[in-house]
């Protein structure tokens, strides 16, 4: 049985409510519209395993390096000592895209580069910025089995998408070999919009989750469950 990785802060119950942390080898698929809340889930997640002693590599198609910790601060999640110890590798993608001529060869470029996958755990926000635009079958199945060999290697990758971003076959791919599909929204409660996370799978669960996870987001407090639940 392979390791559970902790992801527990004094400030929530996330922990609790996906059973108690991440099994090792999971690949993780989050899925959302804009505004659903994907990189606030990834961003608690991530300062969670730091707070616990993991390393983690975090991919982003939307913030700058300075950009980026300043957004973390503003939760209240400070990563800068993580970032100096080298405990955090930070990557944004914009200035990897600029070295590259063709989209459909930025799959392979970010697949070789060996420091991303030396980490514990893997975040790519979003997946579906190096991915090209065309998707064809042998890009996809090269994507797949790089993750599959990831697994295997006790490695947890984690990946958010906008389901309009990419084509239903990439999408059901990806949501097939995820070993945690967990799907965002905002929905109407009590006169207010909630944000809330739907566990759809979950393999090799360790403990009881909590299939509906609602929550909400607040500055210098960060990622905070509610009790309520949304339906």
């Amino acid at each position: 049985m392979g390791e559970l990785l902790k992801i527990q802060i004094q400030n929530d119950e996330l922990h609790r409510r996906l059973g108690g942390g991440i099994p090792s080898g999971s690949i993780i698929l989050i899925e959302g519209d804009r505004g659903t809340g994907k990189s606030i889930f990834c961003q608690r997640l991530l300062y969670g395993l730091l707070k616990n002693d993991h390393t983690a590599a975090y991919i982003s198609s939307q913030y700058t390096t300075p950009e980026f910790i300043n957004q973390m601060e503003s939760l209240g999640y400070s990563i800068i000592r993580d970032l100096i110890r080298h405990r955090l590798l930070f990557v944004s993608l914009y200035p990897l895209l600029v070295g590259v001529s063709r989209r459909e060869k930025f799959l392979l470029r970010f697949l070789g580069e060996s420091r991303i996958w030396e980490k514990e755990v893997i975040i790519i926000d979003s997946i579906s910025s190096i991915l090209p635009e065309d998707m064809g079958e042998t890009e996809l199945r090269l994507l797949t089995i790089h993750l599959k060999k990831l697994s295997s290697l006790g490695k947890v990758v984690m990946m958010t998408i906008n389901p309009e971003d990419v084509d239903k076959r990439t999408l059901r791919v990806l949501e097939e070999i995820s070993s945690m599909l967990i799907r965002l929204s905002v929905k109407v409660f009590g006169g207010d919009l909630k944000n809330s996370a739907t566990i759809v799978k979950y393999n090799n669960a360790r403990g009881i989750f909590q299939k509906i996870i609602p929550f909400r987001v607040e500055p210098k407090v960060g990622f905070i469950v509610e009790i309520a639940a949304v339906v």
